[in-house]
Order: structure tokens, then sequence, then C-alpha cells
């Protein structure tokens, strides 16, 4: 690990602010290697005080940090985690893919950036990605002899609520099947990918890409995305929630409810979320249109409409209250 990261992991650990002395001492290293390192971190954004004769105090300002998400985890989460922060990329998902194809080693792995230059929900479509959101990849493997994408992106939009409510103290509604509202604008959206071996057609990862309008000005966005776009910035602000403890808030829902996420025991959980149940909506799969009222959603996450038919993919265009 290099200065600057040995630096910043001290101070992004510590209770007691670190006087330059000390660090030199803990890692062996000059004073005025010390002071290049602190030097180097403020200039990249990252919030780090210092005092005259008491030391260097690191605040979490929400520029993203392994560290001190590490930190915000229980022992038990943290430990089984390996994490790939970036400034920029193209998009987590498609970098989870990429590591996907070298090894199946050191995973579960969360791919984090700050940005997404070419950043994709379902079908393809452009996620706008500015700097101020969270765009995380889980890259998992797949333990299970059968893959259900439906189920685990319920569960993984459960997790997301959970947080949401437990952090920020407000409560979203879910749009069948990956989209979470907050007054019917979308704050985030889940795409669930399954990486299969060629040979067998065996499903040998999963990646669950997680984009999160997070301290995001909606005004900011483009003119056609403002209808129906959302943050949490307000929440987070006023209950000073940091990008870096909002993600391990995530995770660690999100890795409470994996384990068993197939048995669909947080269904009930999803279903009282449910902005779709007992509405009549219009439900869009590939070039088919199926319209009718939500009666449920099953043990396996699919709708079931009035008319029985059962949908484990598609997506939801209109949503009507009559």
């Amino acid at each position: 690990m290099e200065t600057n990261q040995l630096v910043l992991q001290e101070l992004s650990l510590s209770d007691q602010p670190i006087s330059g002395e000390q660090l030199a001492q803990k890692l062996s290293i000059s004073r005025t290697a010390i002071w290049k390192a602190i030097k180097t971190l403020k200039q990249k954004g990252y919030q780090i005080e210092s005092k005259p004769h008491v030391g260097y105090k690191y605040k979490d300002n929400g520029i993203l940090n392994e560290f001190v998400i590490r930190r915000y985890l229980p022992a038990n989460t943290n430990r089984i985690l390996d994490f790939e922060m970036h400034d920029k990329i193209s998009s987590t998902n498609t970098r989870a893919k990429e590591i996907s194809i070298e090894t199946d080693e050191n995973l579960p792995l969360v791919i984090i950036s700050d940005q997404q230059t070419a950043g994709y929900g379902r079908y393809g479509r452009a996620f706008t990605s500015p700097n101020t959101g969270i765009y995380m990849s889980l890259l998992l493997k797949n333990s299970s002899t059968l893959l259900n994408p439906g189920l685990l992106t319920t569960a993984t939009a459960t997790a997301v609520s959970r947080a949401i409510e437990k952090k920020l103290h407000t409560t979203p509604s879910i749009k069948w099947v990956n989209d979470i509202l907050i007054d019917k604008k979308k704050i985030v959206g889940i795409l669930t990918e399954g990486i299969a071996d060629i040979e067998s057609r065996y499903i040998k990862q999963i990646v669950i890409g997680i984009g999160i309008n997070y301290s995001t000005d909606v005004s900011d966005m483009p003119s056609e995305i403002q209808q129906r776009a959302g943050s949490l910035h307000s929440f987070a602000k006023t209950y000073s929630v940091s990008r870096n403890e909002f993600i391990a808030a995530v995770l660690q829902e999100f890795f409470l409810l994996y384990p068993h996420y197939e048995t669909g025991a947080f269904l009930d959980e999803y279903r009282a979320h449910s902005a779709v149940l007992n509405k009549k909506v219009t439900i869009t799969q590939g070039h088919n249109q199926f319209s009718g009222y939500v009666e449920q959603i099953n043990r396996q996450g699919e709708i079931v409409l009035d008319d029985g038919t059962t949908l484990s993919s598609g997506e939801v265009t209109k949503i009507r209250l009559e």
C-alpha cells in the first residue's frame, strides 16, 4: 500500500487526533513524508483537520473511502468483503464482469466508483452518474444450482429500503421489480446480471449493480430525467449520513438477507413497500404488453395479475390508482 493510503488508513480508523510524529513512528517513514501525504490527501478532497501540538483528525465529508466504509461495517461483514475503489469508471457492472473472467477468487467483491461515464440500467439504458451518487456493484459466487434473478433483485431492493428507513428515517416504495421510489420519483435502480460458464451453461457468478441518487441535486440532471428522478440529498443532509456510512448500511442489510434470499422470507416486507400491489398496471415484456390489477407478488417474487398472468420479468410502465 502506498504512503498516501497508509496515512489515510491510520487517520480514518482513529477516533482521536494523531500527531505527525506518531504517524511517522507507526509507519516507519519520515515526518516530511507524512506532511506530503497529508497535503496530497487534502488536495484530493479528504477533510483532514490539523492543530498544532494536537495532531491530525480525519472527518468523513462524503469523499469515498474504503477504510471508513469498513469502519461502519459490523466485523462479520467486514471480514468477508474485498473492495475495489475508483474515482471514475465506465460502469461498475462492466468492471465486475471483466474481473469475473480473470478470477473467481476474493469474492464477494464490492466495486464502487465516484463517477460512471457509461453507467447503464435495464435494457442497456444510460444511467446518469454524477459524482454525487452511489454507484456500486457486488460480484458474488453463485452458490445455487439455479438462479432466480427476480428473487435476488427483490431481496436487494428490500435491503436498500431497510437502509433508507434506518439511516434516513423515511419510507420508500418499490416499483416491481427493481426501482425504489420516494414521492413517486426514482431514487434507486438495481440491475442483476448472471455470468455463465460457456461449457456447462451454469451461472457461476452474479453481478448486482446498485445506483443511488444520494447527494445529487436533481436540478443538475438532464431536463428529461428531472421529471421522474428523485434524490436522497435532503434526507442525507438532515440526518448527517455520509455516502460512506450509507454504503456500509446497504452492504450490512444485503449480507443479512443474501444467505437466505432463496427462501423468500423477506417477501412480506417487500410487499409492504410495493408501489404496484392492488393497482392497475401496464407491464412491458419485450414486444408484449400486459395490463391488469396486481393481485399478488408470489413466493418467487413474480407479479400475478387478476387474469392469472404470472410475470417473472418485465417493466411496469404505467400505474393507475383506479
